[in-house]
């Protein structure tokens, strides 16, 4: 199985099939960086996956889920994006301000 295919199948046990545009647009966003990005590309798209996951799996509000994939989709400055909303979320978890604190500290 080819990598490309290997990202999106793990995606969707994670999230589940993909029914909307702005879905798809995120599967896309973070399957291309996941597979054509560096190493510190890679990293940082991991981590703000791993937000996502945390708002959909511990918060369960998937209001914000959506609302940060589509901020993600549509960003140039996907850490500035991430590390406002985390701010700006009135519930955080634990792992939350660790993901905050380790996304404040990409270059």
């Amino acid at each position: 199985m080819e990598l490309k295919t290997k990202i999106k199948f793990k995606l969707r046990e994670v999230y589940g099939n993909f029914q909307t545009y702005l879905e798809y647009e995120y599967e896309n966003q973070i399957t291309e960086n996941l597979y054509h990005g560096t190493l510190e590309a890679r990293q940082k798209w991991a981590t703000y996956n791993q937000v996502i996951i945390e708002l959909k799996y511990n918060l369960k509000d998937m209001l914000k889920v959506k609302e940060l994939q589509y901020r993600l989709t549509e960003a140039t400055e996907p850490n500035r994006v991430c590390i406002d909303f985390i701010e700006d979320l009135k519930t955080k978890t634990p792992e939350l301000e660790r993901l905050y604190y380790k996304i404040r500290n990409f270059k």
